[in-house]
């Protein structure tokens, strides 16, 4: 049996990630972000305080415990150690405890400029968080980015401004009329010096030592950039093989591969999304459930829990076992629904995730109704101490997907946790 475990997002994105990682966080000695950067905003509650974490591993909270950032992240430094002051009212981060890979991709001010402009010039916008997260993977897959070991070198970040000049002349005007944020640039690669390593050798040496690792997924499994709903989807790998790119380690190695989903499903941003609901019942969950982006605060789109996606979702990160989050934010609906199928005007009845997002804009969902219930759900224990229709709901879910709900969430904070 392997020491590694993996956690990702099941649908798209905003799955309450942050939380389950922290609780799982306890059982390891490792916990590392393998892709996505600051467009990512984990939420946890921390001795009842709310903290969103939006590049730093949501394990850092334990005691002992240490984080890393893999090479398929990217990096934003200034905002990076904002976040680092942030969490110091809860714990000191030292280079022992956090250790940022050398060779992730780092985001500089010139890639949010192009980001926010290609979104706010474009017919037809992807949503994008504007945070320069598209403009940076495409530099690292152009092979003309700049990683984090060469960032905090000042001759080498020097000869990287002198390349892009040259290549691109706007680059050099936005440097002298953005001097202001250049320079916190530059400031940050000296802070940060010191946590910057070989974090990849590093991990795989602890988990070849026998220690627990647990590696963290950000944004969601539909969004991942070669399997999502392309071309509304993020900008790196997020099913679970994404990882094994970014760490560079034997999938031998592997115990568990857990997807977070929430109870319903929500989206952020443009994009198909079969179950949405455009009515009292999705104001219902979008308010209940506080379905803001932590990251920009953009309100998320509500709808039905999609089992076609999940299963897709599923399949193509390997799941042993599904995290069925927000269960409590459907106490006191009277039926509770779930897409088992779509229906298409050409193609009649699909129950495979199209692949061809046009297809998927067109599809309306074919439900399969739960009764609902008005018992509060309890805050810890197993998912057999739910209420009969709560377990119904559970074990229907179960069933329809063909793979185990391992786990429930019935709130926001550590506690409210159910287990098998």
């Amino acid at each position: 049996m392997g020491n590694v475990s993996i956690v990702v997002g099941a649908q798209w994105g905003d799955e309450g990630k942050g939380k389950w990682i922290d609780i799982l966080a306890r059982d390891v000695e490792i916990v590392a972000r393998f892709q996505g950067g600051n467009n990512a905003g984990h939420t946890l509650y921390v001795d009842g305080q709310k903290v969103v974490l939006h590049q730093i591993p949501s394990g850092i909270f334990h005691e002992g415990k240490i984080s890393a950032l893999c090479s398929g992240v990217v990096v934003n430094p200034s905002q990076l150690l904002v976040e680092i002051k942030k969490v110091a009212a809860f714990v000191q981060l030292t280079p022992e405890r956090l250790w940022l890979s050398a060779r992730a991709h780092v985001i500089s001010p010139w890639h949010i400029h192009l980001d926010s402009k290609t979104e706010t010039e474009a017919a037809k916008p992807i949503g994008t968080t504007k945070r320069g997260i598209g403009p940076t993977y495409a530099e690292k897959a152009n092979r003309t980015g700049i990683r984090l070991g060469d960032y905090i070198n000042p001759i080498r970040r020097q000869a990287w401004y002198e390349s892009l000049s040259h290549t691109t002349p706007k680059f050099a005007e936005h440097r002298k009329a953005h001097a202001d944020q250049w320079q916190e640039f530059d400031q940050a690669a000296e802070a940060l010096a010191p946590f910057v390593v070989d974090a990849e050798h590093m991990v795989r040496a602890q988990i070849k030592a026998g220690k627990r690792a647990l590696l963290e997924g950000a944004q969601g499994a539909l969004l991942d950039i070669n399997h999502g709903t392309y071309p509304y989807v993020t900008s790196s790998e997020t099913a679970a093989g994404g990882a094994f790119a970014s760490l560079g380690f034997s999938p031998k190695s592997i115990d568990k591969i857990y997807g977070v989903a929430k109870a319903y499903v929500t989206r952020v941003g443009s994009g198909a999304f079969p179950t949405e609901l455009k009515d009292k019942v999705g104001e219902h969950l979008a308010t209940l459930g506080k379905e803001f982006g932590a990251t920009t605060g953009r309100p998320r789109r509500c709808g039905w829990l999609d089992a076609v996606a999940l299963r897709y979702s599923g399949a193509i990160s390997g799941y042993d076992g599904l995290i069925l989050n927000k269960m409590d934010i459907l106490t006191g609906l009277d039926e509770i629904k779930v897409c088992v199928a779509y229906e298409h005007p050409v193609h009649g009845r699909i129950e495979e995730f199209p692949w061809d997002h046009e297809i998927l804009s067109e599809c309306k969902p074919i439900y399969k109704s739960f009764k609902g219930w008005t018992e509060e759900l309890p805050q810890g224990g197993k998912i057999s101490d739910m209420s009969a229709n709560a377990r119904a709901y559970v074990d229907g879910v179960e069933e329809i997907l063909g793979y185990p709900v391992s786990m429930v969430g019935t709130g926001v904070n550590r506690q409210d946790a159910l287990f098998r």
